[in-house]
């Protein structure tokens, strides 16, 4: 199986899911990071780990079934493209990196960031419906988040903070 791996030029993108996650675990070992539980259950900052986490976990299963799927069973590396493969990669690394962005530039800027690289890596290509989509999505997330679910989303440290609460305050959320 490995040799398969190796000889259709696939360990690439696996490697790096597998140095992403570790990274992710290391880079997560605060205290900020964990997942919350009290007397009530989980805090409200565990359910959007726990999401991510079980998005960016489903991510790699499903790669790891494409590719047996195309490479196990047959031995042929014909059957799946090395673009898709690089597309999962960089999807499951987007999630990831969204999670970890969040709490650094807050959820907004992530967010907003996270649509772009789905939308690119999901085949849009001009500028104007990339960039209005990514804006859309990332407004009606805050409102839906911050105005309807009235749930606490991640500002940003320092600076980002700052500017994350400006930019609610103009939005009227906040």
């Amino acid at each position: 199986m490995l040799t398969s791996l190796i000889r259709h030029g696939s360990i690439g993108p696996l490697l790096t899911l597998l140095i992403a996650c570790v990274g992710l675990i290391l880079l997560h070992q605060g205290s900020d990071s964990r997942l919350v539980v009290d007397e009530r259950g989980f805090g409200p900052a565990s359910w959007p780990r726990i999401m991510l986490l079980g998005l960016f976990l489903s991510g790699i299963i499903w790669g790891v079934v494409r590719w047996y799927s195309a490479y196990g069973s047959s031995g042929d590396g014909e059957a799946a493209s090395r673009q898709d493969t690089l597309k999962l990669t960089g999807g499951v690394m987007a999630v990831g990196l969204y999670g970890s962005a969040m709490v650094y530039i807050g959820f907004p800027f992530a967010t907003f960031l996270f649509l772009i690289a789905w939308f690119v890596l999901g085949g849009m290509r001009r500028i104007v419906p990339v960039l209005a989509s990514s804006t859309l999505g990332t407004l009606a997330m805050l409102y839906l988040f911050l105005k309807v679910a009235y749930l606490p989303l991640p500002r940003g440290i320092g600076y980002m903070d700052t500017l994350t609460v400006n930019v609610y305050r103009t939005l009227g959320i906040f």
